[in-house]
């Protein structure tokens, strides 16, 4: 009873735009002088980049295997913001602890209380976003895989230009007390552009028509990106080891 309601959501933000509450994600801060050193050992991708590059990795095993999916956004040369599903808050979290060198210097804590999400993905989101902001979000400006400051209501949000959804978007994460004021605002501005609000049943269809992998599901710790045909989540390039780096190599060579 429940299809042609997702149906409405996914075509909306297929042609129009789709508001999706996403503050279920978990998010965590890294922070320390030894923050990239560790990630980059730690994370599969390539970490080292400048301050407002987010980069799409995965930590893995020692056999290659995929123990989470998500998102490292450097917010400046010595502190990181992590980004995964919901349901691997704990996992992640645990599994960043246990891997870092006992001597290094860095924090990792976990934010997710303090930052609410909301989501707006569709052709129309740029209209949107710049109907409730003075930021310039246009492609020049604001280009994808990156990170900004915004002024938003009566809020600062980080904005992340990144989607789940394969459709022009931003990841809005607003401190949890100026959630309400804020998707107020973006609800009475998106009123006029066809926008619907969206749940997790239509993200679910509209990653799986991009062919987005969510962990659990698609991948697990059985699998490894290059088994997942997620290439480009890995780097090779990096200097240094990484954890899992050998069985993805030798994979690699022999032609995977």
């Amino acid at each position: 009873n429940w299809f042609e309601y997702v149906r409405e959501e996914h075509h909306a933000v297929r042609n129009t735009l789709g508001i999706i509450d996403m503050s279920s994600f978990a998010k965590f801060l890294v922070q320390g002088q030894d923050a990239e050193i560790e990630l980059q050992r730690i994370a599969a991708n390539n970490v080292s980049v400048l301050p407002g590059k987010i980069v799409y990795t995965q930590f893995l095993n020692s056999r290659g295997g995929i123990e989470a999916d998500l998102t490292i956004t450097r917010l400046s040369n010595t502190e990181y913001f992590v980004v995964t599903s919901a349901a691997s808050q704990t996992r992640v979290f645990t599994w960043m602890k246990r891997q870092v060198s006992k001597n290094s210097s860095l924090t990792i804590t976990d934010i997710t209380s303090g930052y609410g999400v909301i989501a707006l993905m569709g052709p129309k989101a740029r209209e949107v976003m710049s109907s409730v902001s003075d930021t310039d979000f246009s492609n020049n400006a604001f280009p994808f895989g990156t990170y900004q400051e915004i002024d938003i209501g009566y809020a600062i949000a980080k904005a992340l230009r990144i989607t789940y959804v394969g459709e022009l978007g931003w990841e809005l994460y607003i401190p949890t007390e100026f959630m309400i004021p804020v998707f107020d605002l973006i609800k009475e501005k998106s009123m006029n552009v066809g926008s619907r609000l969206c749940g997790l049943h239509a993200v679910d269809s509209l990653r799986m028509e991009k062919g987005y992998r969510h962990w659990g599901h698609d991948i697990t710790q059985a699998e490894t990106p290059i088994e997942a045909g997620l290439h480009s989540s890995i780097s090779f390039k990096k200097g240094g080891d990484f954890i899992g780096r050998k069985v993805l190599e030798k994979q690699k060579s022999d032609g995977f």
